[in-house]
């Protein structure tokens, strides 16, 4: 019976380490959106090689490259924006505010062109920029554009915004 008893302990020995072993392989395995070959072009998408950081999404620097120079060959002429440029105290402001004000938990990077309306500088005309807009969580409509505040006496507040720097 004795023997019986340590057969079975080491039957299960044996399979609660090989589960644990596989279990540590499948975490190990390297995610197909994250490369760990030390070839730049191969880092293209996904995760930060710093796992430590908790900020999803986070890209290698070759792959920012990478994408901005298939940009700069692709969008060409007089309404060419490369980049716009934002503080980050009025993002942290920004942030704070749609997130007190209209309960976001998203933030949504849109395209737009200028027009002779909405150009800053009449220089800006035809130029393309973006504007971010915070989902509004709690309109009565139910569409995350509005601006309502849910209580349906103002539309007070915005949860675009547009005032970066474009560059050239």
């Amino acid at each position: 019976m004795k023997n019986l008893i340590s057969k079975r302990f080491l039957a299960l020995g044996v399979v609660v380490s090989l589960s644990l072993t596989a279990c540590q392989k499948a975490e190990t395995e390297s995610n197909p959106l994250q490369s760990s070959s030390t070839d730049p072009e191969m880092n293209i998408v996904g995760s930060a090689r710093n796992t430590r950081s908790s900020i999803k999404g986070l890209i290698s620097e070759s792959a920012a490259t990478r994408m901005q120079e298939t940009y700069k060959k692709n969008y060409q002429g007089k309404n060419y924006t490369e980049y716009v440029v934002f503080d980050l105290d009025d993002m942290e402001q920004y942030i704070k505010e749609i997130k007190k004000k209209y309960k976001s938990d998203k933030v949504y990077v849109y395209f737009g062109q200028y027009d002779n309306v909405t150009a800053p500088k009449p220089e800006y005309n035809g130029r393309v920029s973006v504007f971010f807009l915070g989902n509004n969580k709690i309109t009565s409509s139910g569409n995350i554009r509005s601006q309502s505040l849910g209580d349906g006496t103002s539309l007070d507040g915005s949860n675009y915004l547009n005032h970066g720097n474009i560059w050239p």
